[in-house]
């Protein structure tokens, strides 16, 4: 064996696997000299984001959507494959498949290609009782090996050359024995990956707004503008067999320019049989429909006592929320409002207030943050500096710490000013959802935006 590619890749969703990113780095093992440049490379997938992957790997649709496709990044990269041997971490389950799977996809010619897992090496040679898991973190911690960013596709590739090379001096293993020939799985036809993460929360949300809409049994021109201008923003969808049920529903209910109870009800039940097969958490798409009718309830601006007690009838009936931000503020404010059971206008505002801050609680809870030395700093969303890896080293060099996970022990969550189509609530993301809840518990965990805190800091 002399030439060898370490190979990684991110993908936009887990069912085709569509690469949305790719790192490589090709040399001759036997003296450490490149073959050809090290590459990390973006890829517009051509496809739908899965919010799984996305919370993984930090790389949303808008962030790649100017990169070339697979098909055009993979007559500069084809050379890497060819006639080498490839290295990477469960390379074939994960790595190799998305690969072979976006050169089907295309129509494109796929090399024989050879590989060693270091995943299987690992398993082979490490006792069990070492190591609490086979993951590349802790192998790499076992090993005292740095990944600069996790879940980056060439950050991983880097870290796993220096894992196999370790495993192969520390074990003195005959790689040779361990080199196998790659079998792709059959693979069936691309199919159109419509789970879009975007797509499913602007419909649970939809169906939360229209019930705000319909709980007190009357439906506003404001409320009916809302309707319609939803119908316009996705019918740019109107090529997922959801969405367009959706459409149809709203043309029909649009004909005449009025919409009635026993319409939204109709348009209701529509929503409703698609989020009953939605992939989405009972708690996310609870928590998004809640936020929906939040909005719906104060779209007109005015707060009735009936508007009131459903939404908290609503609430009792979804109790297995609480907990959870805004469940339990909603519930508390309710209470408030309805001790004499009578809303007068200055409530009325207060709870306009109230609500407008639950559904943007980054700009009704942030902080000003003039130093980050010593502090634990948590990233979220995406950032204008560049990416998440480039302010993690900025807030390193201001002395700061990193976590990579939000913890009750965290002293600042920085929100990124690039806004996130795939946050799971509207204006904010899980993290600042859990950092409310951490927070209401006893935790001080500060959160900031990211020009407030570059603003501040220098």
């Amino acid at each position: 064996m002399e030439k060898v590619t370490y190979f990684d890749v991110e993908y936009a969703n887990s069912k085709n696997k569509s690469i949305c990113q790719i790192g490589i780095m090709c040399e001759n093992y036997k003296n450490g000299e490149p073959y050809y440049p090290e590459r990390d490379i973006y890829i517009n997938p051509e496809d739908g984001f899965d919010d799984v992957c996305t919370r993984i790997h930090g790389i949303s649709k808008d962030k790649v959507k100017n990169e070339l496709n697979f098909a055009q990044v993979w007559k500069d990269i084809e050379k890497y494959f060819v006639n080498s041997v490839i290295i990477g971490h469960n390379v074939a389950s994960a790595d190799l498949d998305a690969l072979i799977k976006a050169l089907k996809r295309y129509n494109l010619d796929i090399p024989e290609i050879y590989y060693i897992c270091t995943l299987d090496l690992a398993r082979t040679y490490i006792p069990s009782y070492n190591v609490k898991d086979y993951s590349m973190s802790t192998l790499c911690d076992y090993f005292g090996i740095d990944i600069d960013s996790e879940h980056n596709a060439f950050d991983d590739a880097c870290a796993n050359a220096d894992l196999f090379k370790k495993l192969v001096e520390i074990y003195s293993i005959n790689i040779e024995e361990h080199i196998q020939k790659y079998i792709p799985h059959e693979i069936q036809e691309f199919s159109n990956y419509i789970s879009n993460p975007v797509v499913r929360k602007s419909i649970s949300e939809f169906y939360g707004v229209i019930r705000g809409f319909s709980i007190d049994n009357e439906i506003s021109q404001d409320e009916i503008k809302y309707i319609k201008d939803w119908k316009e923003k996705n019918s740019i969808y109107t090529n997922q067999q959801d969405i367009i049920a959706i459409v149809n529903v709203l043309d029909d209910i649009l004909e005449d320019g009025n919409i009635t109870v026993e319409e939204i009800s109709k348009l209701q039940c529509i929503i409703k049989s698609y989020l009953d097969v939605v992939s989405s958490s009972p708690i996310t798409l609870a928590t998004q429909i809640l936020d929906g009718i939040l909005k719906g309830i104060i779209i007109d601006k005015k707060i009735s006592d009936l508007e009131c007690k459903n939404l908290r009838q609503w609430l009792y009936d979804n109790i297995y929320l609480s907990n959870h931000f805004p469940f339990d503020k909603t519930m508390e404010m309710l209470d408030k409002v309805l001790e004499d059971s009578i809303i007068t206008q200055e409530e009325s505002n207060f709870i306009t207030s109230e609500i407008d801050s639950l559904l943007n609680p980054v700009e009704t809870l942030k902080t000003e943050i003039n130093s980050v030395t010593n502090k634990h700093v948590c990233l979220s969303g995406n950032f204008a500096f560049g990416q998440k890896s480039d302010v993690e080293k900025y807030i390193i060099e201001k002395g700061g710490i990193i976590d990579s996970s939000l913890k009750k022990s965290t002293d600042i969550l920085m929100i990124g000013d690039c806004e996130c189509q795939a946050y799971s609530n509207g204006t904010y993301g899980t993290k600042v959802k859990k950092a409310i809840e951490y927070n209401e518990k006893g935790a001080n965990i500060q959160i900031i935006k990211e020009f407030d805190f570059f603003t501040n800091i220098k």
